[in-house]
């Protein structure tokens, strides 16, 4: 890896830390404490107001929206469908985590409805001002691919798992929606429709704490905050959402090394969140990080 490029990053995430973004999240039950700790620890600032009397006005001093839709119920979708507008108008990034959308029509209504406020301001604002950050099964719906999840935790049907025919799904995503995606899974794969970057970090405790899906979707939201600096602005909207998931995985790696199960790891990784840009083993070694452009063979 480039030691510049690593340079930058570096510097990137100091200054989130020192800027501390403000991350509104409308988000499921389940897993809130651990994304307000997760998204503490990494450098920002969570809040959590979902009341659909105050959303707009929460939206209007954010720096990004989260919208996760795993606990998903009809006042908190008419919350998302206000914040969502009020952010797309206001220029605030979105981040969209589409929970179990194959488990219910319900679930596919109000994602739509999000997609089609983001349609109407096409050609207005960057079209990277909503990204969708799911697994595989999530995107490959929104792919209009075949599904075959269990409950919300889907498993990728109908595609192969190699390393291109991720590629190809998260472009076709990419296209479906108009949106960035960031596809997470044993390769993470964040894609533009054209641009994609592959990385290759983690651990297999990840699937055995709840929320760590979710938080990824945090910490993408908190790397595309507005930042009232930004001094170090200048990487892309692709590349901050791939140096999200990169912290974060990396931070798996090195929390799993002292953890004895499920809960030390899941209190090592808010620990290793905390102290990010100052640990060596974060930066040190190969960063498994791979640039990809389609060629017109490639494209689906």
């Amino acid at each position: 890896m480039n030691n510049t490029r690593v340079q930058e990053w570096k510097a990137f995430v100091a200054d989130v830390r020192k800027e501390k973004p403000l991350v509104h999240h409308i988000t499921n039950n389940v897993t809130m404490n651990f994304l307000a700790n997760g998204v503490l620890a990494a450098g920002g600032s969570p809040m959590m107001v979902h009341d659909a009397r105050e959303v707009e006005e929460a939206v209007g001093v954010a720096d990004a929206l989260v919208l996760n839709i795993g606990t998903l119920d009809e006042p908190t979708a008419k919350s998302m469908i206000l914040a969502c507008r009020k952010a797309m108008q206001s220029g605030v990034p979105v981040v969209l985590d589409p929970v179990g959308i194959g488990l219910s029509a319900f679930r596919q209504e109000v994602v739509n409805e999000i997609l089609s406020e983001y349609s109407q301001l096409k050609g207005v604002w960057p079209r990277t001002i909503l990204t969708i950050c799911g697994n595989a099964a999530e995107i490959q719906f929104l792919a209009k691919g075949d599904w075959t999840g269990k409950g919300v935790d889907g498993e990728i049907g109908g595609l192969g798992s190699s390393e291109e025919d991720l590629i190809k799904l998260a472009s076709a995503a990419a296209k479906q929606t108009g949106c960035l995606i960031a596809m997470t899974g044993e390769k993470d794969v964040i894609s533009d429709g054209e641009k994609s970057i592959i990385l290759s970090h983690g651990d297999p405790m990840l699937a055995f704490v709840t929320g760590t899906g979710c938080f990824a979707t945090s910490m993408v939201a908190l790397y595309q905050a507005n930042r009232k600096e930004a001094r170090t602005q200048t990487l892309s909207i692709l590349n901050r959402t791939a140096l999200a998931i990169l912290m974060l995985t990396k931070a798996a790696e090195e929390a799993v090394k002292t953890a004895k199960g499920p809960g030390s790891f899941q209190q090592n990784l808010i620990d290793q969140l905390f102290v990010l840009e100052s640990t060596p083993e974060i930066w040190q070694g190969s960063i498994n990080w791979r640039d990809h452009t389609l060629t017109e063979e490639a494209r689906i």
